[in-house]
């Protein structure tokens, strides 16, 4: 890129980890066989969301002269839209079903920014690594699902630059949110239950709508949830404040402020959650007890609350960290070792997984460089 072209800090990381990994004369997307893809598309949760949106995103796209496409959380593509004259251009790129747009493969772009951030990511012209997209803008947004909030995909919509419009990510927004509430089934009914996602990103949902708490809120549901019996306010301050000097009357407080925001569903003697409710925590968990070691870890979506110092869920952010870790390296799944190794840097995996991807693998030359990156590593 030129040098006076100013660039956020997500886009200038990711052209440092492009360079490790992407080679020079890369033009196009490597693409899956096609039979693969229909079936992951056809079995995708994310292909119920779509489906009744299609007319719409073909018009808009038809309309606004541009290519909608969803991929999955590797940033593989598995369905697009697109007017003719964007279609063909992204023919030309395989920006197209079975197109592979994760970092590792072409470098920067929206798609695989949005997936690793798991934020709206707008990408213009020469942020894209890849020079044959330079004339491209692309804007995308995360898919999640909104009763666990695991990332289930990516919505992105793509023109050419001289189309660039601020109404771009709001867009991308706003079907990637249709989308969800789709997969989800909504409206929801007033009476649903409070959905708890900690692992990673603290989302809370009660009642099919978000709460935005504080850091102490989240670490007070987080404590009772794992603690359905109930438990007195002294074992309460324990799990939560450990020896800090904090009086429990600020707990009380503490908990009665929430209490409120949750229309009075924490009892008292002892103190519980009296509303029915799910915790990633305990799924995770529940998934790598069954074995099912594929979904636990498209689950976790990184460490539990990891600025907590709350001596239990210093426990549980270690113990659940470490059995994941663990389960993933002892799997024997090169895809699956490939979609952690992706999102979570981690010697140990690298190496299997570099073990396990057979030469010629176009993974294994990405493997060595990111666990070279590594080692050099200060």
């Amino acid at each position: 890129m030129p040098a006076d072209t100013p660039v956020t800090q997500e886009v200038a990381a990711s052209w440092a980890r492009s360079s490790l990994t992407v080679p020079p004369e890369r033009v196009s997307a490597p693409v899956k066989a096609e039979a693969d893809v229909q079936h992951a598309w056809q079995e995708s949760p994310l292909e119920y969301g779509v489906r009744g949106l299609i007319p719409e995103l073909r018009r808009l796209a038809e309309e606004a002269d541009l290519i909608v496409a969803v991929g999955d959380v590797d940033g593989t593509l598995l369905w697009t839209q697109g007017s003719a004259r964007m279609t063909g251009l992204a023919r030309s790129v395989n920006f197209v079903p079975g197109g592979q747009w994760g970092e590792g493969s072409v470098g920067t772009n929206a798609l695989a920014l949005s997936l690793r951030t798991r934020q709206p990511v707008r990408v213009f012209s020469a942020e894209h690594y890849v020079q044959t997209v330079h004339d491209w803008v692309c804007y995308s947004s995360p898919i999640r699902d909104t009763g666990t909030g695991a990332l289930l995909g990516v919505l992105d919509i793509s023109s050419t630059w001289e189309h660039s419009t601020p109404l771009g990510l709001a867009s991308a927004r706003h079907y990637a949110a249709q989308i969800e509430q789709a997969i989800g089934g909504r409206p929801r009914s007033p009476a649903a239950a409070l959905n708890l996602a900690f692992c990673g990103p603290a989302r809370v949902t009660f009642g099919g709508q978000h709460l935005h708490l504080t850091p102490r809120q989240h670490e007070l549901l987080c404590v009772l949830a794992l603690n359905p019996g109930g438990l007195s306010l002294d074992a309460l301050h324990a799990h939560v404040y450990g020896d800090q000097p904090i009086s429990l009357s600020t707990l009380k407080s503490e908990v009665s402020t929430l209490r409120a925001l949750l229309g009075g569903q924490i009892a008292s003697r002892p103190y519980r959650l009296s509303v029915p409710l799910t915790l990633d925590v305990q799924r995770v968990e529940e998934l790598l007890l069954a074995g099912r070691v594929g979904e636990a870890a498209d689950l976790y979506d990184g460490p539990l609350l990891p600025h907590s110092a709350s001596p239990l869920l210093t426990y549980w952010r270690e113990y659940l960290d470490a059995a994941l870790r663990g389960a993933v390296c002892r799997s024997g799944d090169p895809d699956l070792l490939w979609r952690y190794a992706s999102r979570f840097d981690d010697p140990e995996c690298l190496d299997t997984l570099e073990t396990l991807l057979p030469e010629g693998d176009h993974r294994r030359p990405i493997v060595r460089a990111r666990r070279a990156a590594l080692d050099a590593a200060p």
